[in-house]
């Protein structure tokens, strides 16, 4: 967006205020690229059937896009009272749900307001409307352990003396007049367990909420109640970088899942930094069939001279259902990269980068079922044991 778009913009937020004058911020993040496979056609993106995630280096099959808009309209006992709205545009290379085959669609991620620093809520928040919520993500995966998107109203990180408090109730009000489900989200943070140590806990309580429609007389299926506890332990300045250990149960009726993370940053030498994470979790269906997933990987990043750097990454899945062959998958990647800064996580960067994958005949088999583009990757590969792609991403905050 330019500076006129901007002025613009927050010409209209003062207009809206009336004689308040608000105060702008402007940020966000963005990633696009393009590629080819090497059969021929566009880049595929490798993961596992029924893992949770896929090493995403390399191996991007999307535009992201979410400039941010922050609107300080007002102050009051110390407070500050803002408005924050996010256009954001998400969609996978070959989604044809939307008109044509190149228009990027916006929708609105973000909308809310709140009031931060707020003395009789211990220096915290109060925010109501659609936000994102309650993410801690492993980056190298770009997995969300946990993520409490969506509509609704909270109080945020009230000091309480050992650690800081959170608490909110969310909805759905896309779904039906007569069927939703509420979320009641708590967080504890900021104890204070180590040195350099802090203990996060996560709990999340949801239930159905419904009534019969009185046109139809129809009442929607019941659906359980649902309960999640993340339990999480960071230790800084190991290694040079963060330890990030954490567990995680979550059960909706008899479908369960349970879980077990650990990531490591640091430094090897003074120009390349690592990224290390395994995870292990157990997923359990209705009818007690269990699916175990076991997944480690890393990458390295490391300063050449000025903007240019390298970038490889390794990650290995492997996946095993009750009653059924083990699926396994290992995705190479080797990037060159040219970045606005010597440290690895300069933006903009734009990274031009081979990717390599393998994957045993069970994976092959059931291609089509991976998350995201499965049906994509089995057009090319279904066929093979093994594929690789070549493109160029670009990946930007500010």
């Amino acid at each position: 967006m330019n500076t006129t778009s901007l002025s613009l913009a927050a010409a209209l937020l003062v207009a809206g205020t009336g004689a308040n004058a608000a105060t702008l911020e402007y940020s966000g993040y963005m990633r696009a690229g393009v590629g080819i496979n090497a059969r021929g056609g566009s880049q595929v993106c490798y993961g596992l059937p029924s893992a949770d995630t896929k090493w995403r280096l390399g191996n991007e099959c999307d535009y992201t896009i979410e400039p941010t808009f922050n609107a300080k309209l007002g102050s009051f006992e110390g407070s500050d009272w803002n408005v924050l709205v996010m256009p954001g545009i998400y969609r996978a290379w070959g989604d044809s749900s939307e008109l044509g085959t190149s228009e990027l669609v916006a929708r609105f991620g973000q909308v809310y307001t709140y009031g931060n620093r707020i003395a009789a809520l211990g220096g915290g928040k109060a925010w109501a409307g659609r936000r994102f919520y309650n993410r801690l993500q492993t980056g190298i995966n770009d997995q969300f352990l946990e993520k409490n998107d969506g509509d609704g109203a909270g109080i945020e990180d009230i000091d309480v003396g050992f650690g800081k408090v959170s608490a909110a109730a969310m909805l759905n009000p896309q779904n039906a007049a007569t069927n939703n489900r509420l979320s009641i989200p708590l967080r504890l943070t900021n104890v204070k367990t180590l040195p350099n140590g802090e203990l996060s806990v996560y709990a999340t309580a949801s239930t159905q909420v419904k009534s019969r429609n009185r046109v139809t007389q129809a009442l929607a299926a019941d659906e359980s109640d649902g309960m999640a506890l993340g339990i999480y332990q960071t230790i800084g300045g190991t290694l040079g970088g963060e330890t990030l250990l954490g567990v995680k149960y979550d059960r909706q009726g008899e479908v369960r899942n349970s879980r077990v993370v650990a990531q490591q940053s640091g430094s090897i030498t003074k120009s390349t930094r690592f990224d290390l994470l395994g995870e292990y979790r157990v997923a359990t269906n209705a009818a007690g069939q269990d699916s175990t997933w076991t997944a480690l990987g890393g990458r390295t990043d490391t300063h050449i001279t000025g903007p240019f750097r390298v970038l490889a990454e390794l990650g290995s899945d492997r996946v095993k259902p009750d009653g059924a062959a083990a699926r396994s998958m290992t995705k190479f990647t080797l990037a060159g990269a040219i970045s606005a800064g010597a440290d690895a996580w300069s933006r903009p960067t734009i990274r031009l980068f081979v990717t390599h994958a393998v994957w045993n005949d069970a994976a092959r088999q059931v291609l089509n079922q991976t998350w995201g583009s499965g049906e994509r990757l089995q057009q090319v590969y279904g066929d093979k044991r093994s594929g690789t792609s070549l493109g160029v991403q670009t990946e930007a905050w500010w």
